[in-house]
């Protein structure tokens, strides 16, 4: 994706994200932008798959209400690499399970989705530290405004997935409700 619009939302999403971690919160942060916009924050998503599942249906309930331009999904995880599997593979899990396992190389991020209805989905993780201190620090040398992006190809249980399944059809465009039910 190469969108001026796409890359603010992104940055708008991951700085969402940023702040929400600075006061003490873990939340899945969605944005939906379109006529009307709405922007949406989950404390428990990372707590409860179910849980998780029935908001990003709850989304594509309200994307199916507007008229959608695009949206972003956001949340904190804990990214782990498995070269056994690949090297570009990495699993992800919930920050709630425990702290980084440093003998597993895992490292925090913030994993998003971006759909634009027009360029399609785009995924990626961008890293940050959780400080001794219980301080963050985003981006290139602590500067939040360098935010780093590492694209990546979700698995089917992935944030994002439920909601992007509910809102496009087979080829990847935006369903539309239909009109008689």
């Amino acid at each position: 994706m190469d969108s001026i619009e796409i890359d603010i939302l992104i940055d708008t999403i991951v700085g969402e994200v940023q702040q929400a971690l600075r006061n003490g919160d873990l939340p899945a942060v969605a944005i939906l932008e379109g006529d009307p916009s709405r922007e949406h924050s989950f404390a428990d998503y990372l707590r409860d798959r179910d849980k998780a599942a029935l908001y990003e249906r709850r989304l594509a309930a309200e994307v199916h209400s507007m008229r959608l331009d695009r949206l972003a999904l956001a949340v904190p995880m804990i990214a782990t690499p498995l070269p056994a599997v690949d090297e570009d593979s990495i699993r992800f899990r919930s920050p709630h399970s425990g702290p980084l396992r440093d003998d597993h190389n895992e490292q925090t991020v913030i994993y998003w989705m971006v759909y634009d209805t027009e360029e399609g989905v785009s995924y990626g993780m961008t890293p940050y530290s959780h400080n001794p201190d219980g301080t963050y620090t985003f981006g290139l040398d602590g500067d939040p405004r360098d935010v780093v992006t590492i694209a990546v190809t979700p698995a089917h249980t992935a944030p994002g997935m439920t909601l992007l399944r509910e809102i496009l059809d087979e080829n990847l465009h935006l369903r539309r409700p239909d009109a008689s039910s």
